[in-house]
Order: structure tokens, then sequence, then C-alpha cells
């Protein structure tokens, strides 16, 4: 199918979960098939109260590298097979999830378009897609107006069904999508068969059609219309959250005193498959709604790093990493330890109160080697280090770490981590 599809001219795919298995599915097979990208969710129709999904447990598969939106979510009064007020409930959680990780929504609102807009307000903070749109026009242009996407499907290329191009006519070509809903839904002039990727080319015709345009700038339309609304290419969100050997980590800063010749931040914009450069500090409150959404069952520990120095965000940090002992986590500081450049002694050592482990960046063996490798901003930044290291041992576990360079004298950085009868372990 992913051949075909391939083969068609289709370069990527969404694969949207609507139950927990269905989005542990997907998340797997974006981790295993290239082009290919997830979101997790709980459809209307596949969620009661006996159900064993839970909302709750979608946060743990929004950890994963290559999930990033979630849905399908909405609302259904076809069906009704969940009571509409349990249904908004599930919705609104939906959402927060999606606000809190700042991943796309992707909405269902089958005979619920008005009820699907009431819900989500005007002022969602993530992008959000009415997936496979047939509703009426009033509500499309409204979603349109608030800066959705409409996405439209097999169902517009109906020949009974000149409304909905009609609609895809009347709105800005900027907010608009095409999609199949494989494997439901297959277009003129493969209706009822079973549909797949491959045929999103039948509806991407129609839109060309309908836009009097050539194929190939329509297809160059849409295709810039879903990487900005799947939050893709130039528009790539940073992952303030990520899991890797076992632990979650929080990308709490983008900001560094320092200018280590080691730094990835210096080769590639992230790791494992997460993309961690940032575009601005993150918001506090989207990094406390994160630490809210999860449990300490996701991971051994909950640290604290950054594509940047964390402790730049001193009071911030503090805060969060309070709020994630208090939620049972197992928490860690990853810092470069030069925090006394700009924080007193009692301020460092309020901060360090939340933590229970603190591993610092060591590197070099002397002041010397690290005004060289780390380019520190304060020429004094050494001594600090030093001086925090001491500190450090008096609040928390202390370990610390070097990150195998060419610059860097390890046997040295081994010796001195012994002298100061520290754990010592060699990174990367």
């Amino acid at each position: 199918m992913l051949v075909s599809a391939a083969e068609s001219g289709v370069t990527g795919f969404m694969v949207p979960g609507i139950s927990l298995e269905s989005s542990l599915n997907a998340a797997f097979l974006s981790e295993t098939r290239a082009g290919v990208y997830a979101a997790a969710g709980i459809h209307p129709n596949e969620f009661n109260p006996d159900s064993p999904d839970s909302p709750d447990d979608i946060p743990e598969i929004l950890l994963r590298p290559r999930v990033i939106a979630v849905g399908e979510t909405g609302l259904d009064l076809y069906r009704k097979r969940t009571s509409v007020e349990l249904q908004i409930e599930v919705f609104k959680k939906h959402i927060r999830l999606a606000e809190a990780f700042g991943l796309t929504l992707i909405v269902h609102s089958r005979n619920a378009e008005r009820e699907v807009l009431d819900v989500l307000g005007d002022d969602v903070a993530v992008p959000v897609i009415m997936h496979c749109f047939t509703g009426p026009d009033d509500t499309a242009l409204e979603a349109a107006d608030r800066g959705y996407y409409i996405g439209f499907a097999g169902p517009m290329t109906f020949d009974k069904n000149r409304r909905l191009r009609d609609l895809a006519g009347s709105l800005p070509p900027d907010r608009i999508l095409i999609e199949t809903d494989a494997p439901y839904l297959s277009p003129e002039p493969l209706r009822g068969r079973r549909n797949e990727p491959s045929n999103v080319k039948y509806i991407a015709d129609a839109i060309s059609e309908i836009w009097g345009r050539d194929p190939s700038m329509t297809a160059g339309t849409l295709m810039k219309n879903s990487l900005k609304a799947l939050q893709l290419g130039p528009t790539r969100r940073t992952d303030l959250v990520y899991l890797l050997y076992g632990n979650i980590y929080m990308n709490i800063t983008g900001r560094c005193t320092n200018r280590c010749r080691f730094c990835i931040k210096e080769r590639t914009d992230g790791i494992g498959g997460y993309f961690l450069k940032h575009h601005g500090e993150p918001l506090e409150g989207r990094l406390e709604s994160i630490i809210e959404s999860l449990s300490p069952r996701m991971g051994e520990e909950l640290v604290f790093c950054g594509y940047g120095e964390p402790t730049m965000r001193p009071e911030l940090l503090r805060k969060l990493a309070g709020s994630a002992s208090d939620r049972g986590f197992s928490v860690r500081l990853n810092t470069n330890g030069t925090c006394l450049s700009w924080l007193s002694p009692e301020e460092t050592a309020e901060l360090l109160e939340p933590f229970d482990t603190v591993s610092v960046s060591l590197n070099t063996s002397c002041r010397e080697e690290y005004n060289t490798v780390c380019r520190p901003a304060d020429e004094n930044a050494w001594d600090r280090l030093m001086e925090f290291i001491e500190l450090a041992g008096r609040a928390a576990s202390v370990r610390l770490t070097a990150v195998r360079y060419s610059g860097v004298p390890m046997e040295s950085v081994k010796e001195l981590a012994k002298n100061l009868g520290l754990p010592f372990r060699i990174r990367g």
C-alpha cells in the first residue's frame, strides 16, 4: 500500500488513532516506515464508560518521536454510541492535551459541526484540522475564519455532491487539505472499493478543477498547507518533552552561556527523531500542563535539560521540578554547573531542593581547558563550576559527565572526578 502510494506521488502519511491500541500501532508504524507520522486519540464512537481506554493514557503515546497530532477526536451525533455529555468531556481532554504538547488537533465532527465549534471556542492554541468535512457551509466558513483547516476526502468527488465542490471553491485556498479517510469513502471512480492513500490524487484533481489551476501548482499549495497544518517543514514544532533511554526529558530553554565545541546544537536540530531547536522560550503554562499530564510510570526519571542550560530559567525550573517531585517522579537536573555566575549560593541551594540527582557536565580538568573547549561567557565559569559541584553535593546525589570529543582530555577529567569522589560517565 505504501509502495503504490509512493508510485502515485504521495510522499507522506498521517495515520490517526481511534483507540489506544490503534494509536500505538500508528506510532509503531511511524517509527518503522519512512514518511509516516502518527496521531494518538480516542474516537467519540470508540469511547464509553466501560471502555479500558482512557484519555489519561494518551500522553504516553504522545511522547513518541513521530506522533505529531492528537486525534482522531471530536463529536459524533450520527451514531451516538456514547452520550453527548461524555463525548464533550473526552473531547475537551483531547484539546487540553493538544495544547499542552503543542500538537495539531484532528477533529471528527459528523452531524456535530456546530457543537464542535462551540466546544473548541475561538482561541485554541494549536492548529485544528476539521477532518473529512461534509458539514454545512456556514460552519466550514466560520472554521476557516478562525484559522482552522478543512479536510476534504472522497465525498467531494461524488457525482451528486456538487455542494462540497462549491464549498471548497468558496474557502481560502490556504485553509484546504485533502485526505482519503482510508479504508473508507473511496473517491469516484473507485467508489465502493477499499480506499487507500494512493487515491488521494483523485481529490487533488478535483481541487485542481475547482481552482482552475495546473495540477502541479495545486499539489504545491496543498503540500504547503499540509506541512503548516501538521507543523512540519519550515514550521516544525519544538518537542518540549521527549522519551529517551527510558527517561522523560523536559526541554525548557534554548539559552546557554556556554558555546561548547562538542555541543550537539552545533551539528543538529535534535536527537532520537525529536526536534529540539527552539524558536523562542516555551511558555510556562505549556510546560506546567505537560507535567500535569505525565505519570511516573512513563519513565524511570524526569530529567530537566534543554537545548540549552535549564538553570537559566531558575524560578520556572524549581517550580516544575517541585511539581514533578510531588507527582512521584524521581527528578534529575542536567546542567553545565555554572549557574553561580547568575545566582547566589542561597538561590542555588533553593533551586536544587526538588532534585534527587544532579548530573554535571564537567568535560575538562582545569580552567584553561574549560575556557578553550566550553567557551563560557563568564571568564570565571570554571571556578563557579567547582563551587557548584560542592554545593550540589549537599542537596542531592551528584554525578559528573564528559562528552566524548577530540578536544576533551578524558583521562585527566576521569582523574579529577576521582579526586572529587564523584561517579563519572562518558557520554556520546
